[in-house]
């Protein structure tokens, strides 16, 4: 008899992300070295001042067997999307 192994699924992350795409938030963005935020979708780099991040959930990511914390990001241009990361990142809250 054949075995056939399922593969793991991120369903707390996968559900949060595609309920966050139905609110617009479409882009990926992704840390780099030099302290800035990729937009991946135009591989454009943004400094911290230039966004706005907000922790929104958090969920357990079986193909790492870690959590990962998932960002809501909006930028200066009024771009909108999402970095998934192991860690805690926001920006100040900005009394304009």
């Amino acid at each position: 008899m054949k075995t056939i192994k399922s593969k793991k699924l991120n369903r707390t992350i996968t559900s949060r992300v595609i309920d966050l795409h139905g609110k617009g938030y479409t882009d990926d963005f992704l840390p780099t070295n030099e302290h800035t935020f990729l937009h991946i979708q135009n591989s454009e780099n943004f400094t911290m001042a230039d966004l706005s991040i907000k922790v929104i959930d958090q969920g357990f990511d079986q193909l790492t067997n870690s959590y990962k914390y998932i960002h809501t990001i909006e930028t200066v241009n009024g771009d909108k999307g999402l970095l998934i990361a192991d860690f805690i990142c926001t920006t100040p809250f900005s009394a304009n």
